[in-house]
């Protein structure tokens, strides 16, 4: 999905990046004596330097047929560390479902169909994050990311075109619990959905946590 000549996945929390994982990144790249180096090798130095600090987020969303209720949604984290080398770190994954398939009717592939409006889980491929809101208000509330619509696949053939996609959570607006549905999450019934990716409200205040140390994401990748 991300086209970088090399990059072998790692996992690691966010704790353990930012106590560990960023400063790994740079040793070794800018010399402590970097200031008294000749002025090619100094250039060089400057140049690794401006490759680590490019970096960039995403987030995967792996689908489980055995129980399409229990996916999960990971970020990863990106850096390129020298112009022709990038590392990847999963910076946190988290329990995540899509359409109405559950373990109890994952035998009859409910859900499964991409295809089924309201009931299927979203069509596989790259999706651009349109926005990011905080206190959304709407059919859905609070913490919420829209996704770009997405056409299913039929027999190799485009079908129907899914929209209003979120990955969003069951909250009110300004991100507190309501008293009933669909602004108060009961357990794991409430993964399922019409189409978007939900996570339970605990979950999507970490994800949104991480917008304030690690750069945005502005991709979604389904399969």
């Amino acid at each position: 999905m991300i086209t970088t000549r090399s990059a072998k996945p790692a996992h690691r929390s966010l704790k353990a990046l930012a106590t560990a994982g960023a400063a790994a990144v740079a040793v070794g790249l800018i010399p402590a004596a970097a200031g008294a180096q000749a002025p090619q090798a100094a250039e060089a130095t400057t140049a690794r330097a401006a490759a680590a600090a490019k970096s960039y987020t995403y987030l995967q969303y792996k689908k489980n047929k055995k129980d399409p209720s229990n996916s999960r949604l990971s970020l990863i984290h990106v850096q390129q560390i020298s112009p022709d080398r990038t590392r990847s770190y999963v910076l946190d994954s988290w329990r995540a479902g899509s359409g109405l398939g559950t373990a109890k009717n994952a035998k009859d592939k409910v859900g499964q169909n991409a295809c089924q409006s309201n009931v299927g889980w979203l069509p596989n491929g790259d999706y651009r994050i349109e926005y990011f809101k905080n206190n959304f208000v709407g059919t859905i509330n609070g913490i919420v990311w829209k996704l770009q619509d997405k056409r299913c696949k039929a027999n190799g053939k485009k079908g129907t075109k899914r929209d209003a996609l979120f990955i969003h959570s069951e909250m009110k607006s300004n991100g507190k619990q309501g008293s009933s549905e669909p602004t108060r999450w009961d357990g794991n019934g409430d993964y399922k959905s019409a189409g978007c990716i939900k996570l339970k409200p605990s979950d999507i205040r970490e994800l949104k946590g991480y917008r304030s140390n690690f750069p945005k994401p502005t991709r979604l990748y389904v399969s």
